[in-house]
């Protein structure tokens, strides 16, 4: 189990080497920053200063050789605009994000199991067509679309609700409720397939045989045996969140780091996008790790099927 866990550890580092390297080489080849900065007429000279006080002056091997050095260190460069690191801006902005991602995790993860269970124990009924329906039309259904839907309906039609914002605990309901409503939809669709697989398994025969309570047959039998592949798509969710919130946190001016990456695309600010996309990647790497050891713990048999690999 530890050699598996550390083979393990060892793709997520070099999968993140990778997606450090790519973000680095496509921002370097959009173009000099500062023509986005300034106005047309400054003079080169002035461009000249900047572009040594920033370190852009420099080949892209040496800025690449730098930036590696200087992230293992824990700097991860200044911002452009504002002059301050771009870790301190990230952070600043970070406990919004985990806010509006922890209350959509909390939604999707209950209700996508809920819901997916009801559907499979009520196969081939309404309320098995009704569920699939909703989850196919959630996850299909672009997330800024459903949050422009949820808006015209609860806030503008029914005044129930505000708009944007996040200075009261409303302002969270509709941007949590319009990610959790996308994620919970795939994880209900998952859960189906898991529970009418389980629920064809021989002891799930002789549980009924036995005349286990129904209650006892899905908690202590069912649920647990679906739990691989259920732990699967909660864990991609999981990595997901913080990226997947970049346009809900636009829609609603939820005043979050998706937003500020947004705002830092445009005045392509390097540091703070490096941040953001180092940022978003090392929590879907380190999302799709904990899977594989939760894997290894739920059935033995995969952690000494991966060593073998």
């Amino acid at each position: 189990m530890t050699r598996y866990i550390l083979i393990k550890i060892l793709r997520s580092t070099f999968t993140l080497w990778i997606v450090v390297s790519a973000v680095f080489l496509i921002l370097r080849a959009s173009g000099d920053p500062l023509y986005s900065i300034f106005s047309l007429g400054t003079p080169e000279s002035t461009l000249d200063v900047f572009r040594a006080k920033w370190g852009i002056d420099k080949s892209i091997f040496e800025q690449y050789v730098i930036y590696l050095s200087d992230i293992t260190k824990g700097d991860f460069g200044t911002s452009f605009f504002d002059g301050q690191p771009a870790w301190d801006l990230v952070v600043e902005r970070l406990p919004k994000t985990l806010l509006l991602g922890g209350t959509t995790f909390v939604i999707s993860v209950v209700a996508g199991v809920t819901l997916g269970a009801i559907a499979a124990l009520k196969r081939g009924t309404f309320w098995d067509r009704g569920i699939m329906t909703a989850a196919v039309a959630s996850f299909s259904m672009p997330s800024y679309f459903l949050a422009l839907l949820l808006i015209l309906l609860f806030s503008l039609k029914l005044r129930w609700l505000p708009t944007s914002g996040a200075s009261t605990w409303q302002h969270l309901i509709l941007p949590a409720t319009t990610l959790g409503l996308t994620l919970s939809g795939s994880i209900a669709r998952f859960v189906r397939s898991a529970m009418l697989e389980v629920l064809r398994q021989s002891y799930m025969r002789t549980a009924r045989a036995k005349g286990a309570p129904k209650w006892r047959q899905i908690v202590w039998h069912a649920l647990p045996n679906a739990a691989i592949p259920t732990v699967t798509v909660i864990g991609f969710q999981l990595g997901w969140l913080i990226g997947g919130s970049v346009v809900i946190e636009t829609v609603f001016a939820w005043p979050g780091a998706g937003r500020l990456f947004i705002t830092a695309i445009g005045l392509r600010d390097f540091a703070v996008v490096q941040m953001f996309i180092l940022m978003v990647a090392s929590t879907v790497i380190i999302a799709n790790l904990l899977v594989d050891i939760l894997y290894g713990l739920l059935d033995p048999r995969i952690s000494v099927i991966g060593v073998k690999k």
